[in-house]
C-alpha cells in the first residue's frame, strides 16, 4: 500500500511525526491544542485509490513487513509553544522500507533500511556487529536501531548438526521364530504373510512343481512344508485338540456289565428279512413298507426268551450299499438271510463282504423253507464258494433253515444267536459318558431334527450335551421304537433324540461332553476343518473329463433330491449318479433331508433340472410356484422306479435322429398354371403312395432343384389326403411355380426316433 505525505507550507512550523495538511474547502481548521490536552483524531480523509498515485520525492513506499516502532515525542506539559494541527490522520514521521535477509544460519535475521538512495549516502543502515550487539541491552539496541537505522542480527540459538545415525543393519530372524504352525491347511495369502514372501514368488514355485493354485487357494501341510523349506522355514501341525473336550477314559473291569448284543439282519432284496424281523417281534412292519422293499435302517429292541436284543433291520436294494456298510460296522453278529427258493443273489454276495470287512460274525438264515421249490442244501452249496462252510459240514458257520410265515425255526435262531453274544462277551461300563454311533437322521416338521443313535458305551440322558459330526445340542427328548418317551438309554440299545442343532449325517460317531458350550467348539472345529477339506481339494478338469463332455455333447440332468431320512438322501443320490452314460450325466445339485421347499424348487430353477423326492411330499403352494417356474417335481416312494423315471428324463436330453422314410414317386404329365394359385403339377403316381402332409423333392435331369412341403392334393376336383399309385392327382408345391412336364417328384417323411442312453 502507498500513502501520500503533503509537503508543509512555508514559514509553518511542524511538530516532529506530524504532517501539516491544507484545510479543506467548508471545513474550519483547528484551534490549537490545549497544552497537556490529548491529541484527538482528525476526520477521516475519503479511501484513495492507491493505483491513481505515483511517488515523488517526498512519498515512500511501505511494505507490509514488521516495523521497529518509532518513539512519539509528546510536547511537556506547561510548554507554550503551540504545533498547529491540520486535519487528516496523524504521521509516525519519516517512513523507511526494511528488507528482512536471512541469517549465515538460517533462523538468525537482519533488518537493513533500504528507503532512500541519500540516506546511504549520509551513512545511515551501518552495521552493527555481533558482539557489539551482545554487549547492548533490549533498550539500547531499539535506540541504536531508532537513531543509525542500522540493521541488528537477532539473537537465537544455533542449530547444531546432529549426529550421524548408525548404518541400518539386514538382520534375520532367529530359528525358533522361522516356525509356521497350521492345521489342515492354509492359504497361499497367508502363507506368503507368515514367511514374508510375496505371493507369486509361491505360485511360481508351486508351478514350476506342477501344481496350479490361486492366490486364496488352501493348500495342505506338505505342500505347505515344500514351500516353507525353500525359504528358510519349517511347518508344525497345530491340531485342535479334541481330547481336551472328548478324554479317552480307562476302562474299570469292575464296573463293566453285560449289554444286549446288536444283530444286523443283511441279505438280498425281497429275501425276507423284514418278514423274519417281524416274526421275532411278533409285529407287522413289512406291510407298512412301499412295494415290501425297507428304504432304510430299523433299530428295534427285543425281549426274547434268551434276554434282549437290539436288531438293526438293513434294505436290500443295491442302491442301500451304504446303509448296509453302516449296519455291518456297527453291529456285533450279522444274520445272513437267503431265501432257500433264490439262492446267493448279488445283494448276498455284497452283505457277506461286508460283513467279513468289519469283521463281524456271520450267521446264516434259510428263509422261505416252506415253499414247494425250497432247496436249503443248494443254498448252502452256494455259501460255500465264498467261505462260508455250515457247521453240519464241518465248517464253523451256524445255518438254520427258517420260515417267516409259519415261524419255524426263529426260536433255534434266537438261542443261536444268544450262545454266539455269550461267547463274544459283550459287556460295557454304563457309568460313563454315552458314546455311540448315528444309525439313521431325518427331519421332522414340529420335532425338528431327528437322530436314531445306538448307545454303544455308557449311558444317555435327557440333558446331556451331544456332539456328533459338525452339529451339536442339548437331548430335548427320547423315545424308544415304541414311541415312548424314556430318560436314559443304557448301552446296546437304540432310541431318538431330539435337540440336535441340524440334521447329522448317518453312520457318524456321537459323544456326550461336560457342557453345551464345549460340544459348540467341536462342532465348530469339524465344520471348519471340512470347509477347508473342500477347499483344498478342488476338482480340476482333467483332459479325459473335457474329451467326455465333448462326447456327450455337454448334456447333463440336473437334479435336487430330498427324502425322508438322511440315509435315503444318500441312496437316492447314489443311485442316480450311477445312472450316468456317456451321452447323458446326472449332477446332484443339492440333497436334504425334510419336505420340498420354495427354496429347492428356486435351485432346480437356477439349474433348469427336476426335484426328486423320495418318500416326501412339497410344502403348501411349493407346487404352483413350481409351475410357475417351469420346474417338474418327482415323487417316488421306491427307488427303482425314481431311478427308471431319471433315465426318461435323461433320454428326453438328448436330441432326437431325424430319419427320412420314402413314401413314393410321381411323374408330371402337364402343367397348369390358375391364377391366385400358381402351377399346378397334373401328375401320375408311379410307385407307393403322395401323402398331403409329406415333404417332396423335385428332380429334373436328375438333379434336385427344389426340396420342400407340398401345399395342396387334389384328385380330380377333391381335395384328398393321399393318392396311390396307378392314379392321376393335381400336386401343388409350397413356394415354388417352377415345375414342368417330365420333372420327377418324390415323397418321404422324416420321422422322428428317440436316442437311447446306452
Amino acid at each position: 500500500a502507498t500513502t501520500a505525505q503533503p509537503r508543509p507550507a512555508a514559514g509553518q512550523p511542524v511538530r516532529p511525526g506530524v504532517s501539516a495538511q491544507p484545510p479543506r474547502p467548508g471545513v474550519p481548521a483547528a484551534g490549537p491544542a490545549r497544552p497537556g490536552a490529548p491529541m484527538s483524531a482528525a476526520p477521516q480523509q475519503p479511501p484513495v485509490d492507491p493505483r491513481t498515485l505515483r511517488p515523488t520525492a517526498t512519498q515512500a513506499v511501505v511494505i507490509s513487513r514488521p516495523l521497529i516502532p518509532v518513539r512519539r515525542v509528546t510536547p511537556p506539559t506547561g510548554s507554550r509553544t503551540s504545533y498547529p494541527v491540520a486535519p487528516g490522520p496523524r504521521a509516525l514521521g519519516p517512513v523507511r522500507e526494511l528488507k528482512v535477509v536471512p541469517g549465515s544460519l538460517g533462523r538468525d535475521r537482519e533488518f537493513i533500511d533500504v528507503s532512500r538512495d541519500r540516506n546511504r549516502r549520509r551513512g545511515a543502515g551501518r552495521p552493527v556487529s555481533e558482539e557489539a550487539a551482545k554487549s547492548l541491552s533490549g533498550k539500547e539496541l531499539l535506540q541504536a536501531a531508532i537513531s543509525d537505522r542500522a540493521y541488528i542480527p537477532i539473537r537465537g540459538k544455533k542449530k547444531r548438526p546432529t549426529k550421524k545415525g548408525a548404518k541400518t543393519q539386514i538382520t534375520e530372524k532367529a530359528e525358533h521364530k522361522k516356525v509356521i504352525r497350521i492345521e489342515e491347511s492354509i492359504s497361499v495369502s497367508e502363507l506368503s504373510q507368515a514367511m514374508g514372501v510375496k505371493a507369486a514368488d509361491l505360485i511360481r514355485k508351486l508351478m514350476q512343481a506342477g501344481k496350479m493354485a490361486t492366490i486364496n487357494q488352501q493348500i495342505d501341510a506338505d505342500t505347505a512344508t515344500f514351500l516353507a523349506t525353500d525359504f528358510g522355514y519349517s511347518v508344525q501341525k497345530k491340531g485342535f485338540e479334541v481330547e481336551e473336550f472328548i478324554p479317552e477314559v480307562a476302562e474299570d473291569e469292575s464296573k463293566l456289565v453285560i449289554r444286549p448284543p446288536v444283530v444286523t439282519v443283511m441279505g438280498h432284496v425281497d429275501h425276507g428279512k423284514t418278514s423274519l424281523l417281524d416274526a421275532i417281534r411278533q409285529a407287522d412292519v413289512a406291510a407298512g413298507e412301499a412295494g415290501g422293499i425297507t428304504q432304510h435302517i430299523g433299530a428295534y429292541s427285543v425281549q426274547t426268551a434268551q434276554g434282549p436284543i437290539t436288531f438293526l433291520d438293513t434294505p436290500g436294494h443295491e442302491a442301500f450299499t451304504a446303509m448296509r456298510q453302516r449296519g455291518a460296522q456297527v453291529t456285533d453278529l450279522v444274520v445272513l438271510v437267503v431265501a432257500a427258493d433264490d439262492g446267493v443273489m448279488p445283494q448276498t454276495i455284497e452283505s457277506i463282504k461286508a460283513a467279513k470287512a468289519a469283521g463281524v460274525t456271520i450267521l446264516v438264515a434259510i428263509n422261505k423253507i416252506d415253499k414247494p421249490g425250497a432247496t436249503p442244501e443248494r443254498v448252502m452249496q452256494q455259501l460255500t464258494e465264498y467261505e462260508l462252510v455250515p457247521e453240519q459240514w464241518g465248517g464253523t458257520t451256524i445255518m438254520v433253515p427258517v420260515s417267516a410265515r409259519t415261524k419255524q425255526g426263529i426260536p433255534e435262531l434266537l438261542e443261536y444267536i444268544a450262545l454266539q453274544a455269550e461267547v463274544l462277551e459283550l459287556k460295557a461300563n454304563p457309568e460313563k459318558l454315552a458314546a455311540g454311533r448315528v444309525i439313521e437322521a431325518k427331519l421332522e416338521k414340529g420335532r425338528g431334527p431327528v437322530a436314531t443313535v445306538l448307545v454303544e458305551e455308557g449311558t444317555l440322558r435327557v440333558g446331556d450335551a451331544v456332539v456328533t459330526g459338525s452339529h451339536y445340542g442339548r437331548v430335548r427328548a427320547m423315545m424308544n421304537e415304541r414311541g415312548d418317551h424314556v430318560d436314559d438309554v443304557p448301552p446296546g440299545y437304540p432310541v431318538e433324540v431330539l435337540g440336535l442343532s441340524g440334521v447329522p449325517v448317518a453312520g457318524d460317531e456321537f459323544d456326550v461332553v461336560q457342557d453345551e458350550k464345549a460340544a459348540k467348539e467341536v462342532a465348530e472345529h469339524r465344520a471348519e476343518k471340512a470347509r477347508q477339506k473342500e477347499l483344498s481339494s478342488v476338482k480340476r478338469a482333467t483332459l479325459e473329463d473335457l474329451f467326455a463332455k465333448a462326447k456327450s455333447g455337454g448334456k447333463v440332468l440336473n437334479v435336487v433330491v430330498k427324502a425322508d431320512v438322511q440315509g435315503s438322501v444318500e441312496a437316492v443320490a447314489q443311485a442316480l449318479e450311477k445312472a450316468a452314460t456317456k451321452k447323458v450325466g446326472v449332477e446332484i445339485l443339492d440333497a436334504g433331508v425334510g419336505a420340498i421347499t420354495e427354496s429347492d424348487v428356486l435351485t432346480a430353477a437356477a439349474g433348469t433340472g427336476v426335484i426328486v423326492g423320495f418318500n416326501t411330499k412339497p410344502e403348501t403352494k411349493v407346487e404352483s410356484i413350481a409351475s410357475q417356474q417351469g420346474v417338474k417335481i418327482l415323487l417316488f416312494n421306491i427307488i427303482y422306479e425314481a431311478v427308471d423315471k431319471i433315465r426318461e428324463e435323461m433320454a428326453g436330453l438328448l436330441e432326437p435322429i431325424i430319419k427320412e422314410k420314402a413314401l413314393g414317386k410321381a411323374e408330371i404329365r402337364q402343367v397348369f398354371n390358375i391364377p391366385r394359385v400358381g402351377a399346378i403339377a397334373g401328375s401320375a403316381v408311379t410307385e407307393g403312395v403322395v401323402k398331403r402332409t409329406g415333404h417332396v423333392r423335385v428332380l429334373r435331369d436328375r438333379k434336385v432343384i427344389f426340396n420342400g412341403k407340398i401345399s395342396s392334393l387334389k384328385r380330380v376336383k377333391d381335395d384328398v389326403r393321399e393318392v396311390a399309385a396307378g392314379f392321376e392327382c393335381g400336386i401343388g408345391l409350397e413356394n415354388f411355380n417352377d415345375v414342368k412336364a417330365g420333372d420327377i417328384l418324390e415323397v418321404y417323411e422324416l420321422e422322428e426316433i428317440r436316442q437311447s442312453l446306452d
